[in-house]
């Protein structure tokens, strides 16, 4: 693959975590969002033509953001054609589906792209990598752990505009059931773990 978007969503309240903003939890010497978001810029880095980091802010926005800033250093010092985009999403708790329409507004029309999750801190940049490339005909490539599916998901550019006009109550995995998706299989757990509760992170290596 020459060129890619990944849209990185971080926009939720944590609600499941409590008091807790799990974007902003430390993880190795930065932020949970600011690690994943690290990872997804040196997948695009490694791309001939690079590509853009769609990040999706909500919740605790100023805060966020701040955490950001070994990303926009990364963006500065590399030769790579990459950027870093950060949009918000006002309506955040209206669900993740909200927060996918707009951050996948922002992808480029006619390039392939990813959509991640902040709180998967063992999704690494050969993650990315692992999923190969988009082969014709096929409108998505979803990662599965025994039968179960994980992220990140590549998509097609000209699935873009589906997921555009959709409802608002609509989700992508319920778009994707209508359409010819890879499954790939893996045995990593690293495609489905993410950190939703309390008890995700006391078991999760975070701790």
């Amino acid at each position: 693959m020459k060129s890619a978007d990944i849209v990185m969503l971080c926009a939720g309240t944590s609600s499941r975590m409590g008091r807790i903003n799990k974007m902003l939890l430390p993880y190795k010497g930065m932020s949970l969002a600011a690690f994943s978001c690290l990872e997804a810029l040196k997948y695009l880095s490694s791309l001939e033509k690079g590509g853009n980091l769609i990040v999706v802010t909500g919740y605790r926005r100023p805060s966020l953001l701040k955490s950001l800033k070994p990303c926009i250093d990364f963006v500065e010092n590399t030769s790579s054609p990459v950027k870093m985009i950060v949009v918000h999403n006002g309506n955040y708790r209206n669900g993740q589906f909200s927060s996918t329409k707009t951050g996948v507004r922002e992808v480029r029309e006619n390039a392939p792209f990813f959509i991640s999750l902040a709180d998967m801190p063992e999704v690494l940049s050969g993650h990315y990598e692992e999923l190969g490339e988009i082969e014709e005909g096929v409108m998505a490539v979803r990662p599965f752990v025994n039968g179960v599916p994980g992220h990140p998901v590549l998509h097609a550019s000209s699935f873009r505009e589906k997921i555009l006009n959709a409802p608002d109550d609509c989700s992508v995995s319920r778009l994707l059931k209508k359409e010819k998706v890879c499954e790939p299989q893996f045995t990593d757990p690293s495609w489905i773990k993410d950190l939703d509760t309390q008890e995700d992170l006391t078991s999760s290596r975070i701790l």
